[in-house]
């Protein structure tokens, strides 16, 4: 468990963003990680057990996977039918903090134009200190048109809503005593703490965000993406290659997909689509992996809401015949 830490709340003297123990352990420059989406169950309806999640989430940082990525969903939409983990996710997050030492923690993702963005910059720096630099910020605008009466936002100014919200939470973030003036607020003679663990906190966008990829690439430090076919996937990824830097040189954002498995009892079964994702087995799966490594994908972000199988099995299955195919990043270096 991290204990024990000095922490460094004003940020004096930060290091790079190069050195975040987070991204270090969730990329390498080499290959593909493997991360899992909360919860670790498979469940049918919308909402989960939220059953032995801790014992399930030690499991998974023994096999090594690189990261653990917890879903923001407010509020209960019967046309999406999932909850994700249920909890608030800093909440739950500032809990995990306490019960891993590590396996990279990460919002995927908290949707900006909901929320009052000191409130999120707060909780992410929160989570970034008290994990030792393990945390990494996804951010997204929103795809859920129920939940933005209920915070008196509007759905259709989501896309410049995120672009406020972002603005306003990096100014508080990476600046001592900023000047803001937005929509959501105005900042002056006040500062916010704590301060990340680095320069900045990583910044991950997920899927447009209703912005351009161009946009998305001047404005993040990663990519969060959706399943698409590989051949589809593959020019997504040189596209953003492009628009960035190309794997292992300086300038490099990572490139990650999000992807529902059903991991099937028969190593050999041959994968059957099932939404996002697949239903397969394992030596299939190794093969659909390495076709997604070979395209450039950073880390594949696995969810099991539709899995058949317990979860204490799936990840002892991942953790024998998988995961050392796809090594985690090297072992975080302490924040502080």
């Amino acid at each position: 468990m991290t204990t024990n830490q000095n922490f460094n709340l004003l940020g004096e003297g930060a290091r790079p963003l190069t050195e975040h123990p987070g991204l270090r352990r969730a990329y390498r420059s080499d290959g593909m990680t493997l991360g899992i989406i909360a919860p670790l169950e498979g469940f049918a309806g919308p909402v989960p057990t939220m059953a032995d999640q801790s014992a399930l989430v030690a499991l998974m940082e023994d096999a090594g996977f690189a990261q653990y990525w917890v879903r923001d969903v407010p509020l209960l939409d019967p046309n999406f039918g999932d909850t994700g983990q249920v909890f608030d996710t800093f909440t739950y997050l500032g809990y995990l903090a306490a019960t891993t030492d590590r396996i990279a923690l990460g919002t995927a993702s908290s949707v900006l134009p909901l929320r009052q963005p000191l409130d999120i910059a707060k909780a992410a720096a929160s989570v970034d200190q008290l994990s030792g630099g393990r945390f990494t910020l996804g951010v997204a605008s929103g795809d859920r048109a129920v939940e933005f009466p209920a915070y008196g936002r509007r759905h259709d100014q989501r896309g410049e809503l995120f672009r406020e919200s972002l603005a306003y939470l990096r100014a508080a973030l990476e600046n001592r005593f900023p000047t803001v003036r937005s929509p959501f607020g105005q900042l002056q003679g006040a500062d916010l703490l704590p301060k990340p663990t680095h320069e900045r906190l990583p910044l991950f966008i997920t899927g447009t965000s209703r912005q351009t990829v161009e946009w998305i690439a001047d404005n993040g430090d990663g990519w969060l993406f959706y399943t698409l076919p590989p051949e589809q996937q593959e020019h997504n990824i040189k596209r953003w290659r492009r628009l960035t830097a190309a794997k292992g040189e300086p300038g490099w954002k990572p490139f990650n997909q999000a992807t529902y498995f059903d991991l099937a009892e028969d190593p050999r079964q041959a994968p059957t689509p099932i939404h996002q994702g697949f239903r397969v087995g394992r030596e299939p799966l190794i093969d659909l992996l390495h076709r997604w490594e070979s395209i450039g994908i950073d880390q594949l972000m696995i969810n099991l809401k539709q899995s058949t199988r317990p979860a204490r099995e799936v990840l002892a299955e991942f953790g024998e015949y998988i995961v050392p195919l796809f090594p985690a990043g090297l072992s975080p270096v302490a924040a502080h």
